[in-house]
């Protein structure tokens, strides 16, 4: 059944429960690992670039039917990107780096099956909020490095991102602050399965701002300078090392809001700034992603 969003030029089909990955060596029912899809309706004349949503959740919680609010993947789909959510193993299930081995499966399978599904390999976004973010992050900087790449599926191809849009990410596990790596009740504690002082070369090998060398795609960074969770200062360090490693930057520094992006940090992470920036994530992937797309889509933002 086709879905619409008012006022866009594309109507979409979803797919559901794509399986991507399979999980070696673990229990039956944790094996399998699913994508949902949304496919542009009239399908685009040649093959159109994909975006990857990765939910955030703190590595704990969360699921991917969330890209399905209307400013996220929907949006895209709208516009003539096919899109895909993932599940990923959170940290209850697995500790790092399974969380970066399910999504880089994911998109290895995007590649080996880009003819069915209409797909450009060349062209694959990804984006993603808080954790999800992290991960995003780490996706875009980390192609084809062996450790990170993991055994779920599709090994032939590469996982190599060509654009990447992060929201409240953290950049940097050996830094102290809100994340409190010290603590052993901590979301980053249970992703490691222990303090910094018991992982610290996992935690660094984690950390996007680590791995930042020239040649990295493009990145729209959002951050909230009052982020309690996430220092903003992390943002700070890793757009500069980007910018020092002379790579594309969008920097996107939000006054007065919190780790919701929202100036009230109780306030749901479905309030209208998400809506708005949606239209500035769609920008940015139109521009790095279909940039023979005539209608820009930048005077309808209002961040």
């Amino acid at each position: 059944m086709l879905q619409a969003l008012p006022g866009t030029p594309f109507s979409f089909a979803v797919i559901p429960a794509l399986q991507y990955g399979k999980v070696p060596d673990v229990a039956p029912w944790l094996e399998p690992l699913y994508l949902d899809m949304l496919c542009p309706f009239p399908l685009p004349t040649t093959p159109a670039a994909a975006i990857i949503y990765l939910h955030g959740g703190g590595w704990s919680a969360g699921e991917r039917s969330e890209a399905m609010y209307p400013w996220l993947n929907p949006l895209l789909a709208a516009h003539g990107f096919i899109t895909v959510s993932v599940t990923y193993r959170l940290s209850g299930q697995a500790t790092f780096p399974a969380q970066i081995h399910d999504v880089k499966a994911a998109v290895r399978w995007l590649r080996a099956n880009a003819e069915q599904y209409h797909i450009d390999p060349e062209r694959i976004g990804v984006w993603g909020d808080s954790a999800g973010g992290h991960l995003a992050a780490l996706l875009g900087l980390t192609a084809d490095i062996a450790i990170l790449e993991g055994n779920c599926g599709s090994p032939e191809y590469s996982s190599r991102i060509q654009a990447v849009v992060t929201r409240s990410a953290p950049y940097n596990f050996l830094s102290t602050g809100g994340l409190m790596i010290n603590d052993a009740s901590s979301p980053v504690t249970q992703l490691f399965g222990g303090t910094v002082n018991e992982h610290k070369d996992h935690m660094r090998l984690a950390s996007p701002l680590f791995h930042v060398s020239s040649g990295a795609p493009p990145f729209q960074i959002v951050h909230g300078t009052l982020d309690e969770t996430v220092p903003f200062e992390q943002a700070e360090q890793f757009v500069t090392a980007l910018e020092a490693a002379g790579n594309g930057i969008e920097f996107l520094p939000i006054q007065n809001v919190y780790h919701n992006l929202c100036a009230n940090e109780l306030q749901p992470w479905s309030d209208k700034p998400w809506e708005e920036l949606g239209w500035r994530a769609l920008a940015f992937f139109q521009q790095h992603l279909r940039p023979e797309v005539k209608d820009s889509v930048k005077d309808s933002v209002i961040v």
